[in-house]
């Protein structure tokens, strides 16, 4: 597979690339923030997709049972969790699939637990859907490895309950977005037993299950079976593996039949019935012929992470980064470089970047609690693009490390 070849995106509406800060006369600024990838998707996708336009009518669409047997063929194949296709409901893009999942499971003016610092959606959907943010931060043990912090999680709940808001549900990101933690069996276990023993519904977004690298594992809570998958809605599905995010599709695995059909009702109620021609198209695709695909990409992707930590380690004195043991987002706390340049915080660390370096990161204060003074980097891209990037990076920390020295006496 060729993950080498620079993709040029301009023109096509990218929201990554197509950005209204670039100014003639001026490089363009090269965007690391955004979660997409600069990879062409796997060919037998291209493909699917060039096939299904050579028919000319995009009328309605209803996929049969393969698209199910295809999502459980998968979870048993990489995750060896054996679904039955029953268990799965055909949704849209993530976020709205989140957002019937809020509206299935709680009320307005319910609250939701997140765990942050977290994908900052989660809160606009929550906040957007008038319920209320829960906040039960990740604690940092170990120098840079983050974990869930259960005291944190039981004195949030018991806040809430004082404040007079009923917890309804707990809104979960794994692997976690932008710590890069993959959970492991244990962990996950122990939050479903406090979201049982507090009567939470346990909603799961695991859209970036499939990119963790070894030793780590990814443990998918589809797994639970029983009368333990009652509360639980797993939402995942192939944006992030198979770079489809502008398709919009995705799936939720409930077990449990009152959740499933929740869900089916949130999801008709948002008016979801049919998904897009070419998402169908491309994501039977994907899943039926792209595990290869997946596993190269896999290794360029843990070398492009290698590079970036070796280059935090060698260029950003004081700069630590978290393993990245799932996603392809590096979490770098970057406040020992925030406070030697002089800056005030990561956003304007990031704003000056992106308009002198002409570079553009996730500043870390944006995936709120616990994310200040850090740095988000998407390293999902051709190699050279990544170093054009990480020289663009060291070029104007050392101009602005020049700028903040004190003049030399006479």
């Amino acid at each position: 597979m060729d993950f080498d070849t620079l993709i040029d995106r301009a023109g096509t509406y990218s929201l990554k690339w197509d950005n209204p800060k670039n100014s003639p006369g001026l490089p363009d600024i090269l965007p690391f923030w955004v979660a997409d990838m600069d990879f062409p998707s796997p060919p037998e996708v291209l493909k699917a997709i060039a096939h299904r336009a050579e028919h000319p009518l995009f009328g309605y669409t209803k996929p049969d049972r393969e698209y199910a047997e295809l999502v459980a063929r998968w979870y048993a194949e990489r995750h060896g969790i054996e679904l039955g296709p029953d268990s799965i409901v055909l949704a849209p893009g993530m976020m709205a699939s989140i957002a019937a999942a809020i509206a299935a499971f709680t009320a307005k003016g319910e609250g939701i637990i997140v765990t942050p610092p977290v994908y900052q959606p989660f809160y606009s959907i929550i906040e957007d859907n008038d319920r209320v943010v829960i906040e039960a931060p990740l604690a940092r043990r170990a120098g840079e490895r983050w974990e869930m912090d259960f005291d944190r999680l039981e004195a949030a709940a018991d806040k809430a309950a004082a404040a007079g808001i009923k917890a309804r549900a707990l809104l979960v990101s794994s692997p976690h977005n932008p710590v890069g933690r993959v959970w492991s069996e244990g962990e996950l276990d122990a939050l479903l037993e406090f979201a049982h023993r507090r009567k939470l519904v346990l909603i799961c977004d695991e859209i970036h299950g499939d990119i963790v690298y070894p030793p780590s594992r990814f443990v998918s809570m589809a797994r639970v079976v029983g009368s333990g998958a009652k509360g639980l809605v797993v939402l995942s599905g192939p944006n992030k593996t198979f770079n489809l995010a502008g398709l919009h599709l995705s799936q939720v695995v409930a077990r449990d039949e009152a959740e499933r059909k929740a869900m089916a009702r949130a999801l008709s109620a948002w008016g979801f019935s049919q998904p897009n021609a070419f998402s169908i198209a491309a994501a039977i695709a994907a899943y039926r012929s792209g595990a290869g695909w997946l596993d190269e990409l896999l290794r360029y992707l843990s070398a492009n992470r290698e590079r970036l930590a070796a280059f935090v380690a060698e260029r950003l004195p004081g700069a630590t980064i978290a393993p990245t043991e799932g996603s392809y987002l590096a979490w770098i706390d970057a406040s020992a470089t925030i406070s030697e340049l002089g800056l005030r915080d990561d956003a304007e660390f990031a704003a000056l970047l992106e308009t002198e370096g002409r570079i553009r990161l996730s500043a870390g204060s944006g995936f709120k609690t616990g994310g200040e003074g850090h740095l988000r980097f998407n390293f999902a891209c051709p190699r050279s693009l990544l170093e054009e990037g990480l020289r663009r990076l060291d070029g104007w920390i050392s101009a602005r490390r020049d700028r903040a020295r004190p003049p030399r006496p006479l």
